[in-house]
């Protein structure tokens, strides 16, 4: 029998605090991993949304890997009830399907790589509602993409921007931070409940004196979105050259996020599903390849 693969993207998320900030502290994710482990059927279990989820820990080279499910209203299913093992198999019609994803941590970091087993599984603002309803740590956490490092670099040194688009869908985790865009969005999804927000801040006309503070409010903003949860972001930067002439340069979030697309293994030559397996070696290889961009090497 062939082996079926299928291509799939590898994304990396950063584990920050509820405002989206980097945590103090590298967390020892296999001492989290392993009291999830641990943990009976019924604390995995958690409602997000209406939704029934789960988490199982996955075993591979000697170290903990999250698998994360949510569950559907039919066809058949990857849960065992019983073990409360997550079987990614399709051979039980009696119980409600769920949608796997996997996650791996990076070793040293409060970085993982993330892979969606299909389009309906759960993203990772919902790992990050899963991880908090858990009880993991005793403040809340957010997830966030990483970004290239030239690109945030790029952003925290722009003082100005003329334009910043962002769009949140209804899984993106509550940011309670200060900044007027998170606390517009915070405001609209608070009044009209699980809607997607897109929210635009732009300064008008040509650059001039006149709009400098406006400005700098824009190019704060448009900070505030490094590390946050977004489904879409673009900001408008402006620089200016050694003769004071104002430059404005387009930077897209969303394609600056650090990804690799590599083929996962489905199931192997006997017909085996083996898409858990070989989703965390993806991420490993993804991880390897990326490694100056993924981890502070000038330390």
């Amino acid at each position: 029998m062939a082996i079926q693969r299928r291509k799939k993207l590898v994304s990396f998320f950063e584990v920050r605090d509820e405002y989206g900030d980097p945590l103090t502290e590298v967390v020892d994710w296999q001492d989290v991993l392993a009291e999830v482990a641990s943990a009976s059927l019924r604390r995995r279990e958690k409602t997000i949304k209406q939704v029934i989820h789960w988490a199982q820990v996955y075993t591979h080279d000697d170290a903990y890997h999250l698998v994360f499910a949510r569950a559907r209203d039919e066809a058949v299913s990857s849960l065992d009830r019983a073990t409360g093992e997550i079987l990614d198999t399709e051979a039980d019609t009696n119980k409600p399907w769920v949608e796997v994803s996997v996650a791996s941590f990076l070793p040293g970091t409060n970085r993982f790589g993330f892979v969606l087993g299909t389009g309906a599984s759960p993203r990772s603002s919902t790992l990050a509602a899963w991880l908090n309803h858990f009880g993991a740590f005793e403040e809340q956490i957010s997830v966030g993409p990483v970004l290239s490092k030239d690109v945030v670099g790029k952003i925290n040194s722009a003082a100005e921007a003329s334009l910043v688009r962002a769009k949140f869908d209804s899984e993106s985790a509550a940011t309670a931070d200060g900044s007027s865009l998170f606390g517009a969005r915070k405001v609209l999804q608070e009044g009209f409940g699980d809607v997607e927000v897109e929210l635009v801040i732009k300064v008008k006309g040509r650059i001039n004196s006149r709009r400098e503070d406006e400005r700098r409010r824009v190019a704060s903003a448009a900070k505030h979105l490094i590390g946050k949860d977004f489904k879409h972001a673009v900001a408008q930067i402006v620089n200016y050259d050694d003769e004071g002439n104002a430059h404005r340069e387009d930077v897209d979030f969303l394609n600056n996020r650090i990804t690799k697309r590599k083929y996962i293994d489905v199931t192997d030559e006997e017909g085996r599903s083996v898409r858990i397996k070989s989703a965390v070696q993806a991420i490993n290889q993804a991880a390897d390849a990326l490694k100056s961009e993924l981890y502070d090497l000038d330390r």
